[in-house]
């Protein structure tokens, strides 16, 4: 499971594009058969949810005084990240407003398993990491109801009863359940067997996350098929969505002169948003076409980041040379 988890891990970018030119080729040659599958994506959705919440450990926050500062920053480069994403988007043409919809999700979330990933292979504060993962989790179950009764303020796309309905039944009730397993499963399973189950949670949830994407764009297809500049205008919107935040962020951390250990999972908590979730509340709680700019997210956000990876190095690198 291992070797198979790292191999997914490792070429996800191919295998989202895949999933995509599936779903594409699916919905365009057997509709009938997109749709029959589309009755169960709510019950992948909360399955989903469920098994990429169990490895998370809320018990970081505790520790949170050691770090007010930087957590500061980090907290508001997530409230300020919509504001943002819709600044940015403004160049995605009208009739293509449902890309922006699906993008403004996306920079609502909070950052997903990866921040940790990328501030290991940076060597960064892998603790500061893991605590901006758990709040800012915590942070929008709670605040995203009242963010996009904001942002999408007198539009008939979005309704704040229907958002809360379903982020209780497919985030909330999941929540709990995995807070449970977690309990039951603590003093009985030995930590290396837990990390063998993290590694193995995180790539089902992610082989259902393109699932659900591959139905999705079936179900889209004849969109996709009557403009096929949708995907174009996904990628490049959303591409100068996370170049913009990234920019924004390490402004904010060096500006305040925070140590390059802390800035990094600052930088990256924008870079490695949590898809899953906003393709929750982008499937259950908007119109249908809005999954289109999660997807759009899916096949920028791991290159961004590698290119975030490079830069953050560089400027490492050349500190160091300043210094000795």
């Amino acid at each position: 499971m291992k070797k198979f988890s790292f191999v997914f891990r490792k070429y996800i970018l191919l295998w989202a594009f895949l999933s995509m030119l599936v779903g594409y080729l699916s919905g365009k040659f057997n509709p009938e058969r997109a749709v029959s599958l589309s009755v169960i994506t709510e019950p992948f959705l909360f399955i989903m949810i469920l098994i990429m919440i169990i490895p998370t450990e809320l018990s970081n926050i505790l520790k949170i005084k050691k770090y007010l500062f930087p957590i500061g920053i980090a907290v508001l480069m997530f409230l300020i990240s919509p504001f943002i994403a819709q600044i940015t988007l403004m160049i995605i043409p009208k009739k293509f407003s449902f890309l922006s919809t699906g993008i403004i999700l996306v920079s609502t979330a909070p950052p997903d398993a990866m921040l940790s990933a990328w501030a290991g292979f940076l060597e960064a504060d892998i603790l500061l990491t893991l605590i901006i993962q758990s709040l800012t989790f915590l942070l929008w179950i709670f605040l995203l109801p009242f963010g996009l009764s904001i942002i999408f303020k007198g539009e008939k796309i979005f309704s704040m009863l229907l958002l809360i309905k379903n982020m209780i039944i497919l985030i909330v009730i999941p929540f709990i359940i995995a807070i449970l397993i977690k309990t039951f499963l603590k003093k009985r399973v030995p930590d290396e067997a837990k990390r063998g189950i993290r590694v193995a949670l995180s790539t089902i949830s992610g082989i259902i996350e393109l699932f659900i994407i591959l139905i999705s764009i079936a179900l889209n297809s004849d969109m996709i098929s009557n403009y096929p500049i949708i995907i174009l205008w996904g990628v490049v919107a959303a591409a100068i969505y996370y170049l913009s935040i990234f920019l924004i962020a390490l402004f904010a951390a060096r500006t305040a002169k925070i140590s390059y250990e802390s800035t990094i999972p600052i930088i990256y908590e924008n870079a490695t948003k949590n898809l899953p979730l906003a393709m929750v509340v982008a499937l259950t709680s908007f119109n249908e076409h809005a999954i289109l700019g999660v997807a759009a997210c899916m096949l920028v956000q791991f290159p961004i980041s590698a290119f975030f990876f490079n830069i953050s190095n560089f400027l490492y690198k050349k500190e160091n040379m300043v210094l000795s």
